[in-house]
C-alpha cells in the first residue's frame, strides 16, 4: 500500500512539510592569527602623512699617535660629527573594510549569531586585521599618492620587504638616497631559501652573525616565519640518517610516552631566536597563502626597533539608511611602519 516516507516528504519541502535541520553555528575556516601585528609595539602617534625619524651612525675606530704638543689647523683638523645623521621616513596608509545589510536580510532570522549587521561588522574588524598584518609583512614600498588614467592612489607605506632587502635602491622609497642606503640590512642578513631549496644551521648561523656584525649586540630576536621556515629550523635538530657527515641530535626522555619535537627557541652564539608562526608572510593584496609566503620570514629584535604608528587607530564607522537600500558601515585605520634604526639590525628569509 503507498507508504509515506522521507523522500517523498523532502522533494519538495515548502508543500510536503519537511522541517530543515540547520546549526545555528557560524565557524570561520580561514586564517585568523597575526603575530607581527601583535607583536609590534606602538610608537607615538603620527601627525602628518609623511612620519620621519633620525637615525645617526659612528664613524670607523681610530687610534694614531699624537704627539705632544702638535698643533692643529683650525679649519682643517677639527670634524663635523653630523655629517652621518640620516632622516628616514615612511608614509600613512589607509586600510579600509565595508560592510552592507539591507533591511529584509537585517530583519528575517537566520543561522547563526543574530543580527546580520553586527557579525557583519565583527567580520569587517577580523579582515582588516588580517590586512594590516599581511600589509606590514608584504614586499610594499613607499609610495605617495599619485594621479594615473584620472585614478587618484593612496600613499602606500614601505613594510619590511622593503626595509629588509639589503639591495634596495628604489627611488623614492625607504632607501631613496644614497646616505639612506648606508643603513640598509646588510649583505649577507637576507637568505634566499626559495632559490637555495633549504637552509642548513650554518646559513641561519650566518644571517646572524651578519646582523651581529652590523648591530653589535648579541640580542634576542623573533623570527615570524611561514611553515617552510619553521620546518627548516625544526629540521636542525634531528640526524639526517642520507648524511655523509651527520651533526646534529636530539636527545629527548620519552618515559612519560610523549615526545616533544616543536622548536621554540633557537639560542645561538648571536643571540636567542624565538620561533613564531604565521601565514601572512609576502602575501600580496588579494594573493593566497603559496611558496614564496611559505618561504617568508622577518628576523626583528626583541626591543622596539620596529613600531607601528597610527594616525587613526582602528574605528568603526556606522552610516544611517539614507536611500532605503539599508545600513551600511565600514572599519578603518590609518597607520604607518618605522624600523627606527632602519634595516641594519633586521633580517629576513624569502
Amino acid at each position: 500500500m503507498p507508504q509515506a516516507t522521507s523522500y517523498s516528504l523532502g522533494d519538495r519541502p515548502s508543500v510536503r512539510g519537511a522541517r530543515e535541520s540547520l546549526d545555528n553555528t557560524l565557524r570561520r575556516t580561514a586564517v585568523e592569527s597575526t603575530p607581527m601585528f601583535a607583536m609590534l609595539s606602538r610608537g607615538p602617534k603620527a601627525k602628518a602623512m609623511l612620519s620621519e625619524w633620525m637615525v645617526d651612525d659612528l664613524s670607523e675606530v681610530n687610534f694614531p699617535g699624537v704627539a705632544d704638543g702638535t698643533p692643529l689647523a683650525f679649519d682643517g683638523d677639527f670634524v663635523d660629527k653630523t655629517t652621518e645623521r640620516c632622516r628616514f621616513g615612511n608614509r600613512i596608509q589607509q586600510v579600509q573594510r565595508t560592510f552592507s545589510v539591507s533591511p529584509q536580510a537585517e530583519a528575517v532570522d537566520v543561522a547563526g549569531p543574530s543580527g546580520l549587521y553586527a557579525t557583519s561588522k565583527a567580520r569587517a574588524l577580523i579582515e582588516l586585521k588580517r590586512d594590516i598584518e599581511a600589509l606590514i609583512c608584504s614586499d610594499s614600498e613607499m609610495s605617495a599618492s599619485a594621479v594615473s588614467g584620472g585614478v587618484r592612489s593612496g600613499d602606500k607605506l614601505g613594510a619590511l620587504g622593503a626595509w629588509t632587502d639589503p639591495s634596495n635602491t628604489t627611488a623614492n622609497g625607504v632607501y631613496g638616497s644614497s646616505l639612506q642606503q648606508g643603513y640598509r640590512a646588510v649583505s649577507g642578513s637576507r637568505f634566499d631559501l626559495t632559490s637555495a631549496g633549504s637552509m642548513t644551521e650554518a646559513n641561519l648561523r650566518g644571517l646572524l652573525q651578519a646582523i651581529f656584525e652590523q648591530h653589535g649586540s648579541a640580542s634576542s630576536y623573533k623570527l615570524v616565519g611561514g611553515p617552510s621556515v619553521l620546518n627548516q629550523v625544526a629540521d636542525m635538530t634531528r640526524t639526517s640518517v642520507a648524511s655523509d657527515n651527520p651533526s646534529f641530535q636530539l636527545t629527548q626522555n620519552v618515559g612519560d610516552g610523549v615526545l616533544k619535537l616543536q622548536v621554540q627557541e633557537y639560542i645561538s652564539d648571536w643571540g636567542r631566536v624565538y620561533l613564531i608562526p604565521t601565514l601572512l608572510n609576502g602575501r600580496t593584496s588579494g594573493g593566497a597563502l603559496n611558496t614564496a609566503s611559505r618561504n617568508r620570514a622577518y628576523i626583528i629584535p626583541s626591543d622596539n626597533h620596529v613600531s607601528v604608528r597610527f594616525l587613526e587607530d582602528i574605528r568603526t564607522i556606522d552610516l544611517e539608511d539614507i536611500d532605503g537600500a539599508g545600513k551600511r558601515g565600514m572599519v578603518r585605520t590609518m597607520l604607518t611602519l618605522t624600523p627606527t634604526s632602519a634595516g641594519k639590525p633586521l633580517g629576513s628569509i624569502v
